[in-house]
């Protein structure tokens, strides 16, 4: 404990000789909250549509922010001034209407009429046997293979069907899973009329070069490794009661019967074959990240990535979802930060390492922005020594009284360094609440924004974040509620921080 204490002492003198040296800290404090609402209003504004992902309203952003970048003076992630070098373009793809044939015992079924069916890859099975399995309790499959058969239970509850369908992958080997619910036809409807209205919007990395990696091979725990692979070679969901009681040749009154405990009786010698054909279909839309650079000296191929995500979630109609706060707020405390940073850099600070500054598209949609970025290796991933991720700012949520803090998550995880590092300059200036509540690496908002992406690949990261609020995705999330002078203050702690980072030996 004295060491760490000793330690810590030298380190917080160490941060003051070098703010003495080159006083930074007064170029923290001359980010402009001006400039901050400017952009803000400007990336949230109607004519940006809500800026989708792979939509003329994101592309829009993506120019705003190339032109905030190129007339501060900072050169692009390829280390060129010409226009298009901004950019970091790549495609996602929509998975169409899949084309499915399936039958059962002869019987030919409708797609996302009588059953809907989830799998990443293709397939084409004939004459597999299918196994009824009840209710699916343990001891029913506990110790059967069922790797060369389909499989089949009830359920009083649909949405809990693929929970138990993994566990029957896991424990049987099975690699395709139906599941019924004779108790409540309206679920299957209502889950078919969500899947067709959110499938035509979902959108994915290249499945050839990306799907196999989601990243599997970086996950640390085995079951969740290994889980995900037999997600990605797997197929499970959800079919008409009346399509069960058709094949099995009972009643769906039965059905219903045997959920709430009573027996059913079909032919024990009764043999049920599925012939099932599946072929995914993709649809390419481009998009772009946006990352500008602040080159470093004597360490200039090593890099500290500030990122905000750019992108939000649209329209619906004639609604459109400004996302202001989520995130208008992140994308522009990036820019101002580079500003101020270039500024500096122009009146004599140096950096040993270069600084990258990604506006990413894609979070929305799943952290795909910044997923390309760090799977693509542009920059290796040992070259990346820390990232700074910003994403929410100016608002507060029900657990603060004013906006005159922040939350941080990953300073104990990968690099307990960072959270000496922020104590210390935090102290300097701008002395914020530093609000460590969420920062615990099983805690679900450390997997929610673009750091996790950097997370994945063991590379350090912390999250700014003023936590979630009443206008969360909502028309509401608008401009005029935001705390612009608070955003100031986070802006300045990172800048600070990432100069620290530049500069560590």
């Amino acid at each position: 404990m004295k060491k760490f204490a000793i330690l810590s002492i030298c380190f917080l003198v160490s941060i003051r000789l070098f703010a003495q040296q080159f006083n930074f800290v007064d170029f923290s404090q001359n980010i402009s909250a001006e400039n901050i609402k400017n952009d803000v209003y400007e990336l949230a504004s109607e004519k940006m549509q809500g800026r989708e992902t792979a939509t003329e309203g994101q592309k829009l952003a993506a120019i705003y922010i190339y032109k905030q970048f190129k007339k501060a003076g900072l050169i692009s992630y390829q280390m060129q001034s010409d226009s298009l070098s901004y950019f970091q373009n790549f495609s996602l793809y929509n998975k169409t209407s899949p084309q499915i044939k399936l039958s059962i015992n002869g019987h030919k079924l409708k797609a996302y009429e009588d059953f809907i069916i989830s799998g990443y890859s293709n397939l084409n099975k004939t004459n597999l046997e299918l196994e009824f399995i009840g209710m699916a309790q343990d001891s029913v499959y506990k110790n059967k293979d069922f790797s060369k058969k389909a499989v089949l239970f009830l359920t009083p509850n649909l949405y809990a069907g693929p929970v138990k369908a993994i566990d029957i992958m896991k424990k049987t080997n099975a690699k395709i899973v139906f599941y019924s619910n004779p108790n409540n036809p309206h679920q299957i409807h209502r889950m078919i009329q969500n899947y067709k209205k959110i499938s035509s919007k979902r959108l994915t990395l290249d499945p050839d070069k990306f799907s196999s990696k989601i990243p599997i091979d970086s996950i640390k725990n085995k079951e969740m490794y290994h889980n995900i692979k037999r997600m990605q070679t797997s197929f499970q969901g959800p079919i008409s009661e009346k399509i069960v009681a058709k094949i099995l040749k009972v009643k769906v009154k039965n059905l219903r019967k045997f959920i709430d405990g009573n027996p059913l009786k079909i032919k024990s010698n009764q043999k049920l074959n599925i012939d099932i054909q599946l072929k995914n279909e993709y649809n390419s839309k481009s998009t772009e990240n946006v990352i500008a650079c602040l080159p470093g000296t004597d360490k200039m191929d090593e890099y500290i990535v500030l990122s905000a995500h750019y992108d939000h979630i649209g329209m619906n109609g004639q609604k459109i979802y400004l996302g202001a706060n989520d995130n208008a707020s992140g994308t522009a405390a990036l820019m101002e930060i580079a500003r101020n940073l270039k500024k500096a850099l122009d009146a004599g600070l140096q950096l040993k390492r270069s600084i990258l500054f990604a506006a990413f598209t894609g979070e929305e949609k799943g952290l795909l922005g910044s997923k390309y970025f760090v799977e693509s290796q542009t920059f290796p991933h040992s070259s990346i020594k820390s990232n700074l991720n910003i994403d929410m700012l100016g608002r507060q949520d029900n657990r603060h009284n004013d906006t005159n803090f922040i939350y941080l998550l990953g300073t104990n995880d990968l690099n307990p360094k960072l959270k000496t590092i922020t104590d210390s300059l935090n102290n300097l200036y701008p002395k914020l609440e530093l609000d460590y509540s969420y920062d615990t690496s099983d805690n679900f908002l450390y997997s929610a924004s673009d750091q996790a992406s950097f997370v994945k690949r063991n590379i350090p990261a912390i999250f700014y974040f003023n936590g979630l609020h009443n206008d969360y995705h909502k028309t509401t999330d608008t401009p005029d509620k935001i705390d612009y002078e608070a955003i100031k203050k986070v802006s300045s702690l990172i800048f600070l921080t990432a100069i620290e980072l530049a500069n560590q030996e």
